[in-house]
């Protein structure tokens, strides 16, 4: 029931329910209420976060962390919801309170800030976080904590980080150890690499990529092309670009406005006006 009030975001009348069942039972802690342990707690702050609503699970963890032993997924469900609703002072907040209670931040709560300002664009921020956690002895090709394996997206966020920073090694080192750590590639791993060798004119090991990523049955898409057709454009290596468009068309792939834009704008800053005027 308590489930179902959260996720319908039927929180008063939820809290009404809560406390009825504290008033007949003499308190939360019993072995009849709901409320009763760590699994029960975490399994009512998730369903308030599903309900949107992290400030009712942050309420939860308030009114029971007295009675109920936290562990730390009580603390990571907060970070999650606040870093998702960009209250990042507060989600900072919760990592303390983590430490505090003698958890230390694993693979997942350091996954959600650096996913979160990823998204934010402050690489910055995610500098920090990184640095603190190569602090506490985790490093980019190595970050297991408690058995806890960063997911694919966290490994592509990453590697977009480092080749925004210019760590070209560090990314490629990190892009290596996924499969040592079980972690699958997928097109946004690959999209990302081969867009960091194109802007830094390395059009051999983005060709390479290309192919790599064919050969594990990874499909290319649109955004898999376009940093390769800039880079061909700045180089004005027309037979290489000739030799992409074809390849798009193998993968059942057609250019769309936003390629031939592209390919028009690259032709004339690169003057080949002639090329450009083909498109």
């Amino acid at each position: 029931m308590v489930d179902i009030l959260a996720k319908s975001k039927n929180f008063d009348l939820m809290w009404e329910l809560l406390e009825e069942m504290a008033h007949l039972q003499q308190g939360y802690v019993t072995s009849d209420t709901l409320v009763k342990d760590t699994a029960m707690l975490n399994a009512l702050m998730d369903a308030l976060m599903k309900g949107n609503s992290v400030e009712h699970a942050h309420d939860a963890l308030l009114e029971f962390k007295g009675s109920v032993p936290l562990n730390s997924h009580s603390f990571n469900v907060l970070i999650h919801g606040w870093c998702k609703v960009r209250k990042f002072e507060w989600a900072k907040k919760a990592m303390e309170d983590m430490k505090e209670h003698g958890f230390h931040p694993d693979a997942f709560s350091y996954t959600t800030f650096v996913e979160s300002y990823c998204r934010e664009k402050d690489f910055r921020k995610v500098d920090r976080v990184m640095e603190e956690m190569r602090g506490n002895g985790c490093t980019p090709n190595a970050m297991k904590v408690d058995g806890c394996v960063p997911d694919t997206a966290f490994y592509s966020s990453l590697i977009f980080i480092l080749g925004k920073a210019g760590r070209i090694k560090d990314a490629r080192d990190v892009f290596e150890d996924m499969p040592k750590q079980g972690v699958v590639r997928d097109v946004m791993t690959y999209n990302t690499m081969i867009s960091i060798a194109c802007t830094h004119q390395r059009e051999e090991t983005a060709l390479r990529l290309l192919k790599e990523m064919e050969d594990s049955s990874c499909k290319p898409e649109l955004e898999t092309y376009h940093p390769l057709l800039k880079m061909c454009c700045r180089k004005k290596r027309m037979k290489v670009l000739r030799f992409l468009l074809d390849h798009m068309l193998r993968n059942d792939l057609s250019p769309e406005v936003g390629t031939y834009t592209l390919l028009v704008h690259g032709m004339c800053r690169s003057g080949k006006l002639e090329s450009a005027s083909s498109f």
